[in-house]
């Protein structure tokens, strides 16, 4: 019986293999830095091209397709809110600041 790997080492000279080791480190990297899931898909075609007496295959051409799906990192949100006036910020409109009373009021002396 004909061993896969082998046949991934010889189709097109070691360059299918090549191939799809690149991809297959790509998507593992990408799997360790995100933590997300990644997909590596491997696809042989493999058809006759030419036939003998009696219709017998004596020849077969093979491709491949090596397609991969690399978890991204997530660009995150940003929350605002929304004035009366339709208007958006970062501040909350309803909420006054913390030290926005102290401000306000004079301060008082000390007499020594």
């Amino acid at each position: 019986m004909t061993d896969l790997l082998q046949i991934l080492l010889d189709m097109r000279s070691g360059q299918v293999a090549a191939d799809c080791n690149a991809k297959f480190s790509e998507v593992l990297k990408a799997v360790l830095d995100t933590g997300g899931k990644g997909e590596l898909n491997i696809k042989l075609f493999i058809r006759p091209s030419k036939m003998g007496m009696g219709g017998a295959v004596i020849e077969v051409e093979t491709e491949h397709e090596c397609k991969m799906k690399k978890p991204e990192l997530e660009v995150g949100r940003s929350f605002f809110f929304v004035t009366a006036e339709g208007d958006l910020t970062r501040e909350d409109p309803l909420q006054g600041g913390m030290f926005e009373l102290e401000a306000k009021q004079p301060k008082e002396k000390k007499n020594v």
